[in-house]
């Protein structure tokens, strides 16, 4: 299988919040954008398909909750950050297009593994069938989908969020 180059959103209210994500996803062969404004986020997944998003539940301008309605379906990975005091949890809402919004937040160090584990499948390193990316403790039911279906899920999702059916 052809390694593909995983395309990231990064949602952040300005670029240096992102930078250090950003550098650790370049170096692990992702290709990254940044979104800074709810606008911005829904033009970009108007005009683009992405294997990945990371970023907070909301911006000055708006909430992004709407966009877990807009990718379901679409073999997308969607993850939201919450602030805490020194640092921030991770929250899944999407596994593959489908919902997992209200599985465990991840703390940072599980995220990255999570994180790393997600980009190599993407890029064509798959499991082995039926294995999950998240750690066992934290893994719900179908979290994982088959890559096989990557390429339909991603016409159907563009096509959903230019207002098709």
């Amino acid at each position: 299988m052809a390694d593909l180059k995983p395309r990231v959103l990064l949602i952040g209210e300005n670029a240096q919040g992102s930078s250090h994500l950003a550098s650790r996803l370049e170096k692990r062969g992702c290709e990254c954008r940044l979104a800074t404004s709810s606008e911005e986020v829904f033009l970009m997944l108007r005009d683009h398909a992405f294997d990945l998003i990371l970023g907070a539940t909301s911006l000055r301008d708006g909430t992004l909750h709407s966009i877990m309605d807009l990718l379901e379906g679409s073999d997308t990975n969607l993850f939201y950050s919450y602030a805490v005091e020194d640092g921030c949890w991770w929250l899944p809402a999407l596994r593959w297009g489908e919902k997992c919004f209200g599985s465990p937040a991840l703390r940072p160090n599980e995220f990255v593994r999570l994180l790393d584990e997600t980009i190599k499948e993407i890029q064509g390193d798959a499991l082995p069938e039926g294995a999950s990316v998240m750690p066992p403790s934290l893994a719900g039911p179908k979290l994982a989908a088959p890559s096989e279906l990557r390429l339909e899920k991603r016409h159907l999702a563009k096509r959903k969020a230019a207002g098709y059916p």
